[in-house]
């Protein structure tokens, strides 16, 4: 067994070891979910704001982040690229880890024994995102009440409430590094002044992971209300992962008992590899260290740029490791889009569509057109913020000025949540 997957046993049995501390065993997911919506779309594609939309609505649930972690820690990822074959064997112990991970946000956090569940799941995430640390629940536990009664008298929170989750993790984030250094506060997708503001360094600068199971710019959860196995009998759960493109049919596996849809979202072509090349040169977003890149615009210029790679692993990737950076990207675009990769048989008929503002383009005109709107190619400098300009998706994810991935609402804000829903709830 190599050192790396030793690291991600020993992850997985301390994972194991949190879930079991936070409440009873879970359900097997592939047995219970009966519903499955996969929400499809590149990287920087709108996805998230998209499902972020769709959290508001009772009418679905969800992973509390993207599932990719879970599957690396049990090994259901493939070494070479993210494309994972049908026939891919699905782990024992993958489905209940899911069923723990499913269910909706909530905004409260009612007497200890739902602060110690939260501290549970927190402490989880943190061994995701930090694989060479150890983190007890207990611990853990002690630094979240310490901060709920520092917002609720410097903050003027109500006891109970849980407001706001950046301000959360923020002044979490300080007081896990006393005892944990060697957690970077600029690996989550937090607000700059709020860092600033809560957690002053000094701290390494920039940062690079050392390995990666979750991938950066890791999420600030908030309180969850797990789904019991009624709900996901009456529930569609909104599964969304820009690479769950290159494994659709071992997904159809995997949720074998559920009628499985697909909606893919279109963004306008520019934007999308717009803000890829713009996640390319974002602090987080690594994805595997592979070695040797020298990638134009990207390697020369970022830390550790000739050895991480960033967002997804199309098959044949090794083939544009010497391209430029936005022919990279335009790469990843056109290797997710559904027109590229065929539907697997019993996935056909099922699939639907969500289109933003812009039009579908080939994978040589979202070059041409990106280099066009922004002039972009090898030496040119850095790309405006995705969403920018005419034709941007409205609510996209874009990098902000202040270097942190959000949402461009100068023009309308996210989609309808209620609208959203029942296009996933549709028979």
């Amino acid at each position: 067994m190599s050192a790396a997957a030793a690291e991600v046993d020993a992850v997985r049995a301390r994972v194991e070891g949190l879930v079991a501390e936070w409440g009873p065993a879970r359900s097997d997911l592939r047995e219970t979910a009966r519903q499955v919506v996969i929400v499809g779309s590149s990287s920087r594609g709108g996805s998230s704001i998209f499902a972020e939309a769709l959290r508001r609505s009772r009418r679905l649930v969800h992973f509390r982040a993207e599932v990719n972690p879970f599957f690396r820690l049990y090994g259901a990822d493939a070494p070479d690229s993210d494309a994972l074959p049908e026939e891919a064997p699905i782990p024992p112990g993958l489905g209940p880890m899911l069923a723990w991970d499913v269910g909706r946000p909530k905004w409260t956090l009612h007497g200890e024994a739902e602060r110690f569940a939260f501290s549970c799941e927190i402490a989880v995430r943190l061994s995701l995102q930090w694989p060479a640390l150890s983190f007890s629940a207990s611990a853990v536990d002690r630094d979240v009440a310490a901060v709920l009664r520092d917002l609720e008298r410097e903050e003027g929170w109500p006891p109970g409430a849980f407001v706001d989750a950046q301000t959360f993790h923020a002044r979490l984030l300080a007081r896990l590094r006393v005892h944990w250094p060697e957690i970077h506060p600029a690996a989550y997708d937090l607000d700059r002044r709020l860092v600033d503001a809560h957690c002053p360094g000094p701290w390494p600068d920039p940062f690079v992971p050392v390995a990666v199971i979750e991938e950066p710019p890791f999420v600030c959860i908030v309180p969850w209300a797990p789904a019991d196995e009624d709900t996901l009998a009456t529930h569609p759960l909104v599964v969304k992962t820009p690479s769950n493109a290159y494994r659709m049919g071992w997904l159809r596996r995997l949720f074998h008992r559920a009628d499985v849809r697909l909606l893919h979202l279109t963004r306008n072509v520019a934007a999308s590899v717009n803000g890829l090349v713009d996640g390319w040169r974002h602090v987080g977003f690594h994805s595997h260290e592979v070695g040797g890149l020298r990638i134009a615009g990207y390697s020369e210029l970022a830390p550790a740029g000739d050895r991480w790679w960033k967002f997804d692993r199309p098959p044949g990737w090794e083939a544009w490791t010497s391209a430029s950076l936005p022919e990279v990207c335009a790469m990843q675009w056109r290797s997710e889009r559904p027109d590229h990769r065929p539907l697997p048989p019993r996935l056909r008929g099922r699939a639907g569509g969500a289109r933003e503002a812009g039009a579908r383009a080939g994978g040589a005109g979202a070059l041409a057109r990106c280099r066009r709107r922004r002039g972009a190619g090898r030496g040119a400098g850095r790309l405006a913020p995705a969403g920018h300009g005419h034709g941007a998706a409205a609510g996209a994810p874009v990098v902000r000025p202040d270097g942190h991935a959000g949402a461009d609402r100068r023009r309308s804000g996210p989609p309808r949540a209620h609208g959203a829903a029942r296009l996933c709830a549709r028979p």
